[in-house]
């Protein structure tokens, strides 16, 4: 038998061994985290998921649950009372009954209703819609298509063509195209939920109808969940739980429940207590919790302006002593925007300690994320993968050395920063939410490290606190990095300071706790707003450099005004590169200080460097570093032309995680490079990540970013194309995966090359023709095509209001908010993908300068569609043709500069039915006469060529085009595969612009104007007197009066110019219109049915056949004869039409009064039928024989399939008892405009079908498809 090792690694599942935790826990069982309260900032957590329910010494853990997105809000703003028999009618429209066990004091319910789809993670959405469609419809669905396919085959196999047999076959067939339909379109709707808000003389008090049935006894009564810790479960199938928070004295009521198991990971690894396993417990298991969802469930848990401020807001104010953020988005600048200054805030002024991911956009550098690596006093983790944590959690046959996983965010920051602060193990399995069903997951990312690193820290923190030693995020954040393990086989922009060390940070804590500095952070500028010195191109490298750095001591909000008299520090100063020279000393006091430091990176050889200028106290070196001074200096090679523009690198080993980093300024011209990549070993295939970033000025990394994890097979290569930017230090980083195990030999080669396009690619239609010229690096072919593949429709504001916000939104308690809402107005004419966008702050979430920015939109019922917020190429939505409202909110503490926004535009992307390409020459005479078009050229470095693109054809354009939109699409230029491929984005995450990196834009002017017929009905002209014509006054003043009769109803007005011209059909029309718009229309069938026969029988349909079956007309007045055949066709129909639905309703009033009368006499026990009865009866069938021929007369004129038809074609089928068909015209319908009329009909149709379970589905679809209201904000 195998040896099998039966002692598992559980310690290293969360790993506390690789930080000193373990060891202090050891030591210090008592400093546990207990009397420390750490913010989780995530996605939310899951109270009832394991260890997360009590501390060490028996407390809750979480002890507030919050909600800070708006996601999980109600509007319960609606005060209702119940009846004599204790029964409410939720918004839902379901009854209520309110349990007698209830104290409610004022009698008065606030009442609301919830989507639970707003609020349900889209994986427990996707399992509960697969587990309902096979419970609730699959059997019922299958059951009925087998049986109606059956009955449709019987009836076919009768061979009858009678009219009325013919009829029936199609209502079958009808029946099974629905349930097809149906079938395919099926979705879970019916999650609405009825909330309800009172209070019990106490406090307040909600009842979500988790029953979705008006059933609250069987329902959980929760109060806010601060006041009770309680929370319940939505049902044992989703196993989701949830709590509540009522806001607004019952106005507003928020449920609680978390986006995505990221939230409740994160937390069990910080401080998850498990009392019979304690290995699997998380870092701190004595810390308690406050659980803030910052990333909203609408936007698929992305972190918003509003989730953020509103949750600093709420850390501040239940005095949390640590928070923990694991999210983070690459950003433009660094250190700046509304959130970042409120996170700086909390910090300085409300002792919080602030710990956040680094990023996971590594290997390259300068790619730390927002706020953890760009903000000064936030502590920002790498991270970091043990032996033990390969073993444990990813079960590798072999441990490697400890190491950054390859993913990990790099610094230094673009501001010069180092970005990363310290780093944390980055993997763990632990707990994650009951709905997931799965208990624990490994999961890695700096999300786990940040966690890991903010249990670390409050250890230290519950020792510091138990034994009375002070302390501030400044002197916590200068212990951590003067203390943590550096390791020499990872550079300092991957690991930061180092390696988090429990016992060592809190041994100098408590060495060093009366020292003046704690109470300070030493602030450094540089200028134009740096905080290091950061030498990237070419032009820096090779020069000298004297740099003013100013030193400011920036006290804690604790200190006092003696202790700033006080302070004085001899500071010794040094660096520990020799290219680095600062001045010896500084003497440090209340005030700012400045010195020179002078960097020559002359003498450096190609690649990355670093150094550090640090302070010490000279009287107290021992304590470590008062502060650094970054110096990263980056010497790119240079691509040349004697050397074919390529750089290589001969064989090398690379072992696992092992990265290889070449810098090479970019040559003018160039605008892709071609990576070569061979594997030299025989048997072992080589995973890289090729990653290659350029950083511009105030612009994110992943603008142009390439990114991709290829596998290289033994003997095989790789060949990469990605876009260079000309001018700039590109960084190819050629990285080998962390876990690929084993060495291997490798060699690359780039070479740049280049064809690079001069003036702006943005062609204004009004200008015509448009010039560009296209400069080669070498010598290429020039190829070069313009696909326009989207267009953007700008949108206008109709409504912009601006309002305070409540409470609830003061940034940290304090500053009053105010929101901006603007309301735009979209239609489309067909279905279509778009993307909504907001270009005035897209791509801006932390440097953000409002607080916040997110849209919702709906559809004409307010039934909510999509939501979206700064990154618009994340939402990306398919959409019906119809009407749509979109909702912007934007909020900030001045009004003033909301108002500024009142006009501003809303972008939407939509998809083109087809591409359309632009035609491109090369002279501006074969442009402008479209001839010779461009086809390959061959361009070298001499001299550059221009190109002419050619305005686009009317008949290119699409329909409805208006002045100020734009169409984009992609230009290509080269012709070789691989010039090509490096026009395709292929970062790490989508680009913002689209999915190209080289887009045409094509500015449209509104489309010619086409003449507009000025005859009118008679074809005469109008606004000019016909001399021929002595009656065209007559005929005009007839025709204003024809308006008046369907408009104001004026059927005398018809009874006077009916004497005058008996033979005008548009008169008999606006009759028609008047009788059918009337209030009174069911009480005048007759007449509109007689007034349509007048109508019918003015029209010669003998003739009118004959003449819209000529296919060719050789008479002189064959254009007249046309348009008066239209005219004729068109009236006959709409006649058809009024005579044919007047028929069908009457044809239901004479049915609803036999059965009436039929009713009365079964009561009286009659037994033979009267003779109201037999005339009833009789008047049936002839109104019958009446709606048959007007059917059959309109499917000899019309389409039955036109959507002015289906009303009739619905009614007749209703009224002929053809529900099939009635359901696929409703279908039709509703595929036209969603309409509640519509579904209230198929309901009713489903059930004269016995659809039953069709009819219940749609039911509760109704809720969801037309609420009253737009949800909150």
């Amino acid at each position: 038998m195998a040896n099998i090792d039966t002692n598992y690694p559980l310690q290293s599942m969360v790993p506390k061994r690789e930080t000193g935790a373990l060891n202090f826990l050891l030591k210090n069982p008592e400093f546990d985290g207990k009397g420390i309260t750490i913010a989780i900032l995530d996605t939310g957590v899951d109270p009832g998921a394991p260890g997360l329910q009590f501390t060490s010494d028996g407390r809750p853990k979480i002890i507030e649950i919050i909600d800070s997105t708006g996601s999980g809000d109600v509007d319960t703003s609606t005060v209702v009372s119940p009846d004599q028999d204790g029964n409410i009618i939720g918004l839902s429209g379901r009854t209520l009954k309110i349990p007698s066990s209830w104290n409610n004091p004022s009698g008065c319910y606030n009442i609301g209703t919830k989507d639970l789809s707003l609020i349900f993670p889209k994986n427990l959405k996707d399992r509960l819609q697969k587990e309902l469609k096979e419970t609730t419809w699959d059997s019922n669905h299958k059951r009925m298509t087998a049986t109606t396919l059956e009955k449709l085959d019987q009836l076919n196999k009768q061979d009858q063509d009678l009219s009325s047999d013919r009829l029936h076959r199609e209502d079958m067939q009808a029946q099974i195209e629905v349930l097809d339909k149906l079938d395919k379109s099926w979705s879970a709707f019916g999650l609405i939920v009825d909330c309800v808000v009172f209070h019990d003389g106490n406090t307040y008090q909600a009842c979500v109808d988790i029953s979705m049935t008006g059933d609250l006894q069987s329902c959980p009564v929760l109060g806010s969940y601060n006041e009770s810790q309680q929370y319940a479960t939505f049902s044992r199938t989703t196993m989701f739980n949830f709590s509540v928070n009522i806001y607004e004295e019952g106005k507003v009521l928020c449920i609680v429940a978390n986006g995505g198991s990221h939230g409740t990971h994160v937390a069990a690894i910080t401080a998850g207590y498990f009392a019979d396993e304690p290995d699997k417990n998380g870092v701190a298991p004595g810390a308690q919790i406050v659980a803030i969802k910052i990333g909203d469930s609408r936007l698929a848990t992305m972190e918003t302006g509003t989730g953020l401020i509103r949750g600093l807001s709420e850390v501040v104010r239940l005095k949390c002593d640590i928070a923990n953020l694991s999210y983070g988005e690459a950003c433009h600048w660094p250190g700046a925007g509304k959130i970042c200054a409120t996170i700086e805030e909390a910090v300085t002024k409300h002792n919080l300690i602030f710990v956040s991911s680094a990023g996971n956009n590594g290997p390259c550098l300068s790619t730390v994320g927002s706020p953890g690596g760009t903000t000064e006093h936030i502590i920002g983790v790498g991270a970091w993968v043990s032996p033990d944590m390969m073993t444990a959690e990813y079960s590798m046959s072999e441990k490697l050395p400890s190491n950054q996983y390859t993913w990990s965010s790099r610094g230094p920051c673009v501001n010069g920063a180092l970005g990363v602060s310290i780093s944390a193990p980055g993997g763990a399995i632990t707990s994650v939410p009951n709905w997931t069903l799965q208990g624990s997951q490994l999961m890695n990312g700096t999300s786990m490290s940040s966690p890991n690193a903010c249990g670390a820290i409050a250890l230290i923190l519950s020792a510091l606190k138990a034994q009375e030693i002070q302390y501030t995020p400044y002197s916590i954040r200068r212990a951590l990095e003067n203390t943590a393990s550096k390791q020499n086989n990872i550079e300092c922009f991957a690991q930061g300071h180092g390696f988090v060390q429990v016992n060592e940070a809190y041994e100098y804590l408590s060495r060093h706790a009366a020292l003046p500095e704690n109470k300070i952070s030493f602030d450094l500028s540089l200028p134009h707003g740096k905080k290091g010195i950061y030498l990237r191109t070419y032009e820096d490298s090779v020069k000298p450099h004297s740099i003013n750095v100013t030193v400011e001591p920036k006290y804690h909000s604790s200190a006092s005004p003696e202790e700033k008299i006080e302070f004085s520090c001899h500071m010794a100063i040094c660096s520990d590169q020799p290219w680095v020279v600062c001045p010896t000393h500084l003497e440090m006091m209340n005030m700012a200080r400045a010195f020179v430091v002078k960097v020559d990176p002359r003498g450096l050889s190609p690649g990355v460097h670093y150094a550090q200028v640090q302070a010490f106290n000279t009287k107290q070196v021992n304590a470590g570093v008062l502060f650094s001074l970054p110096v990263t200096v980056i010497k790119p090679e240079l691509v040349e032309k004697c050397g074919n523009y390529q750089l290589c690198e001969e064989k090398r080993t690379f072992k696992p995680g092992q990265i290889g980093r070449t810098f090479f300024h970019v040559p003018a011209d160039a605008s892709w490079a071609e990576l070569s990549l061979k594997n030299h070993s025989s048997d072992q295939a080589a995973r890289f990540v090729i990653h290659c970033v350029h950083i511009r000025e105030q612009r994110a990394f992943r603008e142009q970013e390439f990114y991709k994890l290829v596998t290289v097979p033994p003997g095989g290569t790789s060949e990469q194309a990605f876009a260079v930017q000309s001018g700039l230090t590109a960084e190819l980083c050629v990285a080998r995966w962390w876990s690929n195990l084993g060495d291997v030999t490798m060699s690359y080669d780039v070479r740049c090359k280049g064809l690079k396009v001069e003036n702006n690619p943005v062609m204004h239609a009004v200008n015509g023709i448009h010039r560009m010229e296209v400069r080669a690096l070498d010598r290429d072919d020039f190829s070069p095509s313009v696909t326009l593949k989207h267009i953007v429709l700008p949108l206008r504001p109709t409504d912009h209001c601006v309002r305070p916000l409540t409470s609830r939104d003061h940034v940290l308690g304090e500053q009053p908010t105010y929101e901006m809402i603007n309301t735009y107005s979209l239609h489309l004419s067909k279905s279509s993908d778009v993307t909504i966008s907001f270009p005035l702050l897209s791509d801006l979430l932390y440097e953000n300068e409002y607080n916040s920015q997110i849209w919702l939109m709906f559809d004409s019922n307010k039934s909510f569609i999509a939501a979206g917020d700064a990154y618009p190429h994340q939402y990306p939505q398919k959409l019906d043709k119809g009407d749509y409202t979109i909702r912007l909110q934007v909020s900030h503490s001045s009004r003033d500069a909301l108002h500024r926004l009142k006009d501003a535009a809303l972008t939407v992307k939509t998809k083109l039915a087809s591409n359309i390409s632009l035609e491109v020459f090369g002279s501006h005479r074969d442009a402008l006469m479209g001839s010779n078009k461009m086809s390959t050229v061959i361009v070298t470095s001499a001299k550059p060529v221009p190109f002419y693109v050619a305005p686009l054809a009317e008949d290119k354009l699409p329909k409805h085009v208006t002045g100020g939109q734009y169409l984009i699409g992609p230009m290509s230029v080269a012709k070789s595969e691989m010039g090509k491929r490096a026009n395709t984005y292929c970062g790490k995450r989508p680009k913002i612009q689209g999915e190209y990196t080289h887009m045409f834009t094509y500015v449209l002017i509104d489309p010619p104007t086409k003449t507009k017929s000025t005859r009118n009905n008679s074809g005469k002209k109008q606004g000019k007197y016909d001399a021929k014509n002595p009656n065209q006054c007559e005929e005009d003043l007839r025709d204003l009066k024809m308006t008046w009769i369907a408009k104001q109803e004026r059927l005398d007005i018809f009874d006077k110019l009916k004497g005058e011209w008996p033979e005008h059909l548009p008169l008999y029309m606006a009759k028609l219109q008047a009788l059918e718009s009337a209030k009174t229309r069911a009480n005048r069938l007759d007449d509109i049915i007689e007034t349509a026969d007048e109508v019918i029988s003015r029209i010669d349909t003998h003739n009118l056949s004959a003449n819209l079956g000529i296919k060719s007309d050789p008479r002189p007045d064959a254009a007249n004869i046309k348009s008066e055949t239209e005219k004729q066709k068109s009236h006959l129909i709409a006649a058809l039409i009024h005579k044919g639905c007047a028929l069908a309703d009457k044809l239901d009033e004479l049915e609803a009064s036999a059965s009436r009368q039929e009713n009365a006499e079964n009561q009286d026990g009659e037994a033979q039928q009267s003779g109201d009865n037999v005339a009833v009866t009789t008047g049936c069938a002839d109104v019958n024989e009446k709606l048959k021929e007007t059917y059959e007369t309109l499917q000899m004129f019309a389409d039955l399939n036109d959507s002015k038809l289906l009303p009739f074609v619905f009614k007749h089928a209703t009224a002929t008892k053809k529900f099939g068909l009635a359901a696929k015209t409703l279908l039709k319908q509703s595929d036209e405009k969603k309409c509640k009329e519509t579904d209230l009909k198929f309901i009713k149709v489903c059930q004269s079908l016995g659809w039953e379970y069709i009819a219940l589905h749609f039911e509760k679809s109704m809720p969801v498809k037309y609420p009253g209201a737009f949800i909150p904000f």
